[in-house]
């Protein structure tokens, strides 16, 4: 593959692909620069609900990098256009992000997850990046499927969130809230913040990090059979992994068909 990004899609979803050298690269130059940017990591799951989510997949269209994450968007893109897509897992990439921000001692801002799972990965982070200023809040609101409160309560906990971040100005905030919840959060409120400060989406990965999830062995991911690991251990998953497994393989042979048909 060319070193530098590759932009396509898979059924109308935005994906770039670059080596994960040159991605970090290219976040670290943002960082230095204090370029603001948000980082979104579509799966199969993610890219079929944002066929028929038009916000999520605005959101995805106007990121700053449309990472894909899931061995399943490898082997669409492939199929669909005869090349390759360079898959980057969002749990590794948030990790070499925080290296990134250890050596240039950012401020970080740590945004969702349940059951105190954003404070016990902070507090697990602390020791390995020392020279990271690291933040949170004890409790988070209830957002919606269109990324907004939930309801009073939720409005008035969000305005304080909020409010919490500005005072501490991050350089970088991770949000853990769930698709499509952390997408539209991050499309609704990063640009509003006058201070440089970027965004990531990372899904479950305060749950791993906090050690209430555990991870797939490497021979089980390489094999792209992680969401066989997740069926096991999340049996409530089996329909997210349903969608994301058969009813997104089904889509993309009917998008090779309709294509071939059209061609024709």
């Amino acid at each position: 593959m060319k070193t530098g990004p590759k932009h396509g899609n898979i059924l109308g979803i935005r994906l770039d692909s670059t080596r994960k050298e040159k991605l970090l690269s290219e976040i670290r130059s943002k960082l230095e620069s204090k370029e603001k940017f948000y980082i979104v990591t579509p799966n199969p799951e993610i890219v079929l609900v944002a066929t028929n989510d038009w916000l999520l997949r605005k959101t995805i269209l106007r990121s700053s990098f449309s990472v894909p994450d899931g061995i399943g968007l490898k082997f669409a893109y492939k199929f669909l256009h005869n090349e390759d897509v360079e898959v980057i897992k969002g749990r590794e990439l948030f990790l070499d992000i925080l290296k990134i921000a250890n050596e240039m001692n950012l401020r970080v801002y740590f945004m969702g997850g349940e059951n105190n799972e954003a404070e016990l990965a902070m507090n697990k982070l602390k020791n390995i990046y020392p020279k990271i200023a690291f933040k949170t809040y004890h409790k988070f609101p209830k957002y919606t499927l269109m990324g907004q409160p939930a309801s009073e309560n939720d409005k008035n906990l969000h305005r304080k969130i909020i409010g919490n971040i500005k005072l501490f100005e991050p350089d970088l905030i991770f949000v853990g809230l769930g698709c499509p919840k952390q997408e539209k959060w991050i499309y609704r409120n990063i640009y509003r913040m006058k201070f440089q400060s970027s965004a990531m989406v990372v899904g479950g990965t305060f749950k791993f990090i906090a050690g209430l999830s555990k991870l797939p062995p490497k021979w089980l991911a390489s094999l792209g059979l992680e969401w066989l690991w997740r069926v096991i251990h999340e049996p409530k998953r089996i329909i997210r992994i349903w969608n994301a497994v058969l009813v997104f393989s089904v889509r993309i042979v009917i998008a090779k068909l309709f294509e071939h048909r059209f061609k024709s």
